[in-house]
């Protein structure tokens, strides 16, 4: 009989509402993704119509995120414990999810799956050691046991044991060879750093024990507290050689690491064959992950979908729809070696997901062209179509340069990846055009996979777009204004420089109430003293915009006719590498119909000589609007915010700072 196990639960910002239910069938064998698919290159099916015919918008209401839900006190209780292949993510633009918080899909309400354990940067030896990790695995353990109540305990590291010497300080507290430590690394001592549990003898680091040492003190561990452990072998890396993932991509360090600082004594190993060791060893289920997901990874690779599998620019971390088919595989390994975890699979119906709810063209000039795209997804697609409808100065297409169309359609067979959809924004008059983009499926909704949730009207779902044709501003005096944000005692300068002076006029920085300044250091390639800023709110750092974090900056045309023609930001993270900003504009005074700048930037990672670096900690970046923007503020005040927050919540609020250089405003007067 059929299960249902999905429902719609508050996330963020996002407001509860009612877009479908989604209903689950009988558990089926899991796919490897060997299947194929179509390529789904398809040409737009409808001819563009002309601005000049009648358009009406369709707006629609906020939309919830797709999560399941279970009962903590559950009779079975699944305890996640991996890196952030696993963790859970708050929604953020990337769409980056780990496979922990995807499984409670794939079972009913009859087991918990507990991931709250799970966190990024984690190897099998630093999670053993932190305090609040394994230490609290096996206070769950105890209680459940002497509540006569089944633990599993899923066991996921490998990636983050591959840290090298040259990671530095970290390197001995996190990295281990995967079954035998060459001469000389059991000599190696390092302070104990803060994190590690107090009863571990504080004079030294945690012990130099192998990957496969680790995973044997969790079974053994795990079986004493009454609990039953499975280990899985590590997903794999996308590094690849005619669409074959390498040795090194599977785990298996063939080739010791070197370095400028120190060569390593042996290569590290193969981390899957130890984990498998480990377990057989130690009569223990043992899922190979890292075998299944080579597969279904180079399956991607074959049709060039790879990009649908893994987080953006990324070799390692993945996606909504890559989390769950990691999961997917991971439950397919398991459902023959656990019947009572079998008799509770279930099978998540067909996802299709969206990677953005908004996008922002900016102002561009009549009968001009800019492009944007953005990613459409799918997990246990087995038919239907997608349609993408355009609004009135948009067109759409699954190609940068050709065949832009105001509507296409998309065939989801079975081994459907996704597809990169772009938008092109022609504008016919000078006037906004701020409408939505309409997304469907003949067979269930689209949602946001772990994208910041947007709207729906029914079971349509809205990208919003924004843009704008704008009229070319005539000759006039050229002004600039810069806000330097230090003086010279190293303090903050909330005041602007205008030049020429007295011709525009400009506010002082604010700052919103929860953004507070604190010291100032060196930008890394300048060496030259910036101002920095924290977080005051209480939880620290958000995992996206807070609208109670912000600078805002000002600039107002008095009586005179004044064009802006660019906005230049200098922003770095400072005090980590994980600091990210949204920075927009608007001319009414509430700040509302705000135009984004950039959402999501980041620092850029060089050295003082301009090289590419490891480092993006203290390194300005510059952020610019479009070169000629030509925004008329006659009579307005324009506002620029920047919103800074974190790649994923983060509790240390003065430790992890936005760093800024000169803010610039440039444009005419006439």
């Amino acid at each position: 009989m059929k299960k249902t196990l999905l429902k719609k639960l508050m996330k963020g910002s996002c407001l509860m509402t009612a877009l479908m239910l989604l209903s689950s069938g009988l558990f089926a064998g899991c796919s490897d993704g060997s299947s194929g698919g179509s390529d789904n290159n398809q040409t737009p099916a409808v001819t563009p119509l002309t601005d000049d015919e009648p358009y009406t918008d369709v707006t629609g209401s906020p939309v919830s995120t797709v999560m399941a839900e279970s009962d903590e006190n559950a009779d079975i209780q699944i305890v996640m414990c991996g890196d952030s292949i696993m963790r859970t993510y708050e929604a953020a633009d990337g769409d980056e999810t780990g496979w922990g918080q995807v499984l409670q899909f794939f079972f009913d309400t009859g087991v918990y799956v507990n991931n709250t354990l799970s966190n990024g940067g984690r190897s099998s030896k630093s999670f053993y050691y932190e305090k609040g990790r394994w230490e609290s695995v096996k206070s769950i353990l105890s209680e459940r046991t002497a509540a006569g109540k089944k633990t599993y305990v899923f066991i996921n590291f490998g990636h983050n044991d591959q840290k090298y010497i040259g990671n530095g300080d970290t390197f001995m507290n996190y990295a281990t060879f995967a079954k035998e430590n060459p001469a000389g690394w059991t000599e190696r001592t390092y302070d104990k750093e803060s994190n590690v549990i107090d009863s571990y003898d504080p004079a030294t680091a945690p012990d130099n024990g192998t990957y496969k040492d680790f995973i044997e003190k969790y079974i053994t561990e795990t079986k004493a507290l009454g609990g039953t452990p499975v280990i899985f072998s590590p997903f794999v890396r996308c590094y690849s050689s005619d669409g074959v993932i390498s040795d090194k991509g599977a785990h298996n360090l063939t080739e010791a690491y070197t370095h400028t600082k120190e060569n390593e004594a042996a290569p590290r190993g193969n981390y899957p064959e130890a984990a498998e060791e480990a377990a057989e060893e130690n009569d223990t289920v043992y899922i190979d992950l890292t075998a299944l997901s080579k597969t279904y990874v180079e399956s991607a690779l074959a049709l060039g979908k790879e990009k649908f599998v893994y987080w953006p620019n990324d070799t390692t971390h993945v996606c909504a729809a890559g989390a769950l088919k990691i999961a997917e595989l991971a439950v397919n390994g398991l459902k023959d070696k656990i019947p009572e975890l079998s008799s509770h699979m279930i099978t998540p119906d067909t996802r299709i997901m969206v990677n953005s709810n908004t996008l922002n063209f900016g102002s561009i000039y009549p009968e001009n062209t800019t492009v944007k795209s953005f990613k459409i997804s799918a997990f246990n697609a087995a038919g239907g179509k997608i349609t993408v409808t355009a609004p009135k100065g948009y067109t759409v297409s699954l190609s940068e340069s050709t065949g832009f169309a105001k509507s296409l359609e998309i065939d989801t067979p079975s081994g459907y990846f996704g597809n990169d959809v772009y938008v092109r924004f022609e504008p016919k008059g000078i006037q906004e055009y701020n409408y939505n983009l309409q997304i469907t499926h003949s067979l269930t909704n689209p949602d946001f996979g772990n994208s910041p949730c947007g709207k729906a009207a029914g079971t349509i779902l809205l990208i919003a777009l924004t843009g704008a044709g704008k009229q070319k501003a005539a000759e006039g005096t050229d002004f600039t204004v810069t806000w330097p944000m230090i003086d010279s005692s190293k303090g903050v300068l909330y005041t602007a420089n205008v030049e020429p002076e007295g011709v525009i006029t400009a506010g002082t920085a604010t700052l919103s109430s929860n953004l507070v300044a604190s010291t100032a250091k060196a930008d890394y390639v300048n060496k030259v003293y910036r101002s920095r800023f924290a977080s005051s709110l209480e939880e620290g750092w958000p995992g996206s915009r807070s609208e109670s974090l912000y600078l805002e900056y000002k600039v107002s045309s008095g009586s005179s006719t004044a064009f802006v023609n660019q906005i230049t930001l200098n922003l770095a993270s400072s005090g980590t590498g994980n600091m990210r900003w949204d920075v927009l504009y608007s001319t009414k005074d509430d700040f509302s119909s705000p135009v984004t700048i950039v959402q999501g930037g980041q620092g850029t990672a060089i050295d003082q000589d301009g090289a590419t670096s490891a480092k993006a900690n203290d390194v300005l970046t510059e952020v610019k609007s479009d070169s000629d923007m030509g925004l008329n503020i006659t009579g307005k005040t324009l506002t620029v915010r920047v919103y800074p927050y974190m790649k994923s919540a983060d509790t240390n609020g003065s430790g992890r700072l936005l760093m800024t250089g000169d803010i610039i405003i440039e444009g005419i007067v006439q």
